[in-house]
C-alpha cells in the first residue's frame, strides 16, 4: 500500500557527506533487522492465512533492489543502487497500516528512510479510492521527520488502468514551516495476454520540496509469479545531478 512518494533536501536540512565505515556497519545491521522483520511478516502471512480466516486481517510483505532510488523523480541514493522493503496489515473493512524502508544517501546522520502509514481504501462506483496519513522518518537523525496526507482515485479505461492522486504536507517545523503539494497521474496497460505491461507517470510539485517542479517516467514491466522486473526512464525539470534523467532498473517481489 505504500504510495509513490520528495526531493532532497528534506525540510531544508543539508545532507552530510558520504558514510563512514562505522556508518556502513550500522546500515548493514539495520538491513539485517529489516530483513528479519520482512521474513517475520512473510511467515505470519503464511501461517495466518488459516488462523485469521475469520478475523478479516491479512499480512503481506515486499522487497526490492533498484539501480537508483528515485522519489518523485529525484535520486535519494546519489544515483546508486538501493535496497527496499516493507510490510502491510490490511483489514477487509478497508483500513490498513504499513511500513516501508529504503537505503538512501547519508542525510543528517541517517542512511535509511523509514515510512510509516495508515489509511482507508475502498471502491466507489467502480473506482478505487485511497486516503491516508504518512510519516517520513530517518532513524539516526533528529529534527527530520514530517507528516503528509495523501489520497487517490483510480479506474480502468479499456485494458488500461489509471490513478489520479495527490499528497499534501502542511507547514511543520521540519519543513521550514512551509507546505508542499504533489499531484500525479499514473497509467499502466498490459501488452495483450503477455506478462509485459507499459507504464507511465507525470506529476507536478510546488512548495517546501519543489518550485514549479515536474517529474515524469515511462517504461516496461515483466511480471512472473510474485516477482516484477521493470525498466524505466525517469526525468525532471530540476537542473541538478540528482534530478537529471536516468534509466532505472528494479527487481521487486511481493509475498
Amino acid at each position: 500500500m505504500r504510495t509513490q512518494h520528495q526531493n532532497p533536501p528534506r525540510g531544508g536540512h543539508t545532507k552530510v557527506q558520504a558514510a563512514s565505515g562505522a556508518g556502513r556497519i550500522k546500515r548493514a545491521l539495520l538491513w539485517l533487522i529489516v530483513g528479519f522483520a520482512i521474513a517475520g511478516a512473510m511467515a505470519l502471512n503464511a501461517r495466518g492465512a488459516r488462523a485469521d480466516e475469520g478475523s478479516g486481517l491479512s499480512l503481506s510483505a515486499n522487497a526490492a533492489i533498484a539501480s537508483d532510488y528515485r522519489f518523485r523523480g529525484i535520486s535519494l541514493s546519489d544515483r546508486d543502487f538501493a535496497i527496499q522493503g516493507g510490510f502491510d496489515a490490511e483489514h477487509e473493512s478497508g483500513f490498513y497500516l504499513g511500513t516501508w524502508g529504503s537505503s538512501i544517501e547519508s542525510y543528517a546522520g541517517s542512511e535509511f528512510e523509514l515510512d510509516i502509514y495508515g489509511g482507508y481504501a475502498s471502491e466507489i462506483g467502480g473506482l478505487s479510492t485511497d486516503i491516508g496519513l504518512l510519516a517520513y522518518t530517518y532513524p539516526g537523525s533528529s529534527g527530520t521527520y514530517y507528516l503528509e496526507v495523501y489520497g487517490s482515485v483510480g479506474g480502468n479505461a479499456g485494458p488500461a488502468s489509471w490513478t489520479l492522486g495527490g499528497a499534501y504536507v502542511w507547514g511543520q517545523e521540519n519543513t521550514g514551516n512551509q507546505d508542499n503539494i504533489y499531484l500525479y497521474l499514473d497509467g499502466e496497460m498490459p501488452l495483450g495476454d503477455s506478462p509485459f505491461s507499459l507504464m507511465g507517470h507525470v506529476a507536478y510539485e510546488d512548495g517546501a520540496f519543489g518550485n514549479n517542479k515536474w517529474d515524469w517516467n515511462g517504461g516496461i514491466a515483466y511480471n512472473f509469479e510474485q516477482f516484477t522486473l521493470s525498466l524505466q526512464y525517469v526525468d525532471t525539470n530540476v537542473d541538478t545531478r540528482e534530478g537529471k534523467g536516468a534509466v532505472v532498473a528494479m527487481l521487486s517481489a511481493s509475498f
